[in-house]
């Protein structure tokens, strides 16, 4: 399986908005804000037969079920509420438990106790799958590579799991231990991996060799991207880049906050993006006249960039600053908002789509992606590690292009 198919996700703004694999914002949210009798009054999950089977339900359970005593209240609750998440017809909703949740907020800062890899769900198969091991952690110590298939975490099946559910599986407190299994091609292997604190590189560069093409590799759109980012561009820019590769593949989304401050470092004033809800209300976002990057660019995106990446893309296509190189993106045009279950803004929490996102030029991509200027199919074949870099078709593609600027 190709590195080519994997993407990754991300979230959260303050408490105001965020992309999340997209899209995500999150705000304060009182469990009690519905009003007491919010169950009864609800039209659609909610009915006088719903009740009595309910009810019946628990009498059942209470009656006849052996293990009765056994039963743990949280646990059905929590997937209670999981199932009615799930039910809905939103593939992005999604419940949180307290750990979860906690567990989500410690990513999208850019460090937790972890085994150091990126991770991502195919699209299609539902397989979690190893990204990249970060050089020098855990999984990386391990001889985990990327296209590894993680099967078990600790002796729990993960198929059918969501990438959330897995993640916080495979996370926890720094020092203990945790058993994966994993497949790679036919053959499965097992490996136990010992927690560590994770600072996640989000955000790799370095200067072409023999030329003065600057590279910045954005593998997500975390709290820490920014600084990250705007570190990356000053020192290319202080090396003499004449032009710029900003490579978003496999990049499935992230913080909406992140995004737009990039965007505000490499364009001029205007509108970025904007979204609308189903009330027709929504949010406008803007680059400022501060700083921008006024040379030759080329972004790189797969069917892998998806959210917060087609945000990235589709602003810089819409003003002209730079050409789309690779395939058309995953096409994810809509927010989530995660919303906390108590009035402190602490877990658990639900999340469910609340909006739509546009381009500057008005386009919503969902379903449809974003279509590269210059369209270039991924080669696995081409692949060739020069001084530690890896340079493939697509990478070459812009190289071309921006030689020819």
């Amino acid at each position: 399986m190709d590195n080519d198919k994997h993407f990754l996700k991300g979230f959260i703004l303050g408490v105001l908005a965020a992309l999340a694999v997209g899209c995500v914002c999150l705000f304060p949210f009182v469990r009690n804000a519905a009003g007491k009798n919010s169950l009864e009054k609800s039209s659609y999950a909610v009915d006088e037969d719903f009740v009595n089977e309910f009810n019946q339900i628990q009498s059942y359970i209470d009656k006849y079920y052996l293990d009765v005593d056994k039963i743990d209240k949280k646990t059905v609750q929590d997937g209670m509420y999981k199932g009615m998440l799930e039910s809905i017809g939103d593939k992005y909703a999604a419940y949180y438990s307290e750990d979860e949740f906690k567990n989500l907020m410690e990513k999208n800062e850019g460090q937790y106790g972890g085994v150091g890899a990126y991770v991502s769900q195919d699209a299609e198969k539902g397989d979690i799958v190893v990204v990249r091991p970060f050089e020098g952690g855990p999984m990386d110590r391990a001889g985990i590579r990327a296209g590894d298939i993680i099967v078990e975490v600790d002796k729990t099946p993960v198929n059918g799991m969501t990438l959330d559910e897995v993640v916080t599986l495979m996370k926890g407190k720094e020092g203990t231990d945790v058993a994966v299994k994993l497949m790679r091609g036919t053959e499965t292997f097992e490996t136990t991996l010992s927690r560590e604190i994770v600072d996640v590189p989000t955000v790799y560069h370095r200067i072409i060799d023999g030329t003065d093409i600057g590279y910045i590799y954005v593998s997500t759109f975390d709290e820490i991207t920014v600084s990250q980012f705007n570190e990356a561009m000053d020192d290319i820019e202080a090396k003499g880049a004449g032009s710029l590769i900003i490579d978003i593949r496999d990049n499935g989304g992230g913080m909406l906050g992140t995004v737009v401050s990039m965007l505000d470092r490499v364009l001029p004033e205007g509108l970025v993006m904007y979204t609308e809800t189903k009330d027709g209300d929504g949010e406008k976002y803007y680059s400022t006249d501060e700083e921008s990057y006024d040379k030759p660019m080329a972004v790189l995106i797969n069917g892998y960039s998806a959210s917060a990446s087609e945000v990235f893309a589709g602003a810089v296509q819409d003003f002209g600053a730079a050409a789309i190189i690779g395939t058309k993106s995953y096409g994810k045009g809509v927010v989530q908002t995660v919303m906390p279950l108590n009035p402190y803004g602490a877990g658990p929490a639900v999340k469910f789509t609340t909006s739509r996102y546009y381009t500057p030029k008005g386009r919503n991509i969902d379903g449809i992606g974003i279509t590269p200027d210059i369209e270039v199919e991924y080669d696995a074949d081409s692949v060739e590690i020069k001084d530690g870099f890896a340079y493939d078709n697509q990478i070459r593609s812009a190289i071309s292009f921006l030689s020819g600027k």
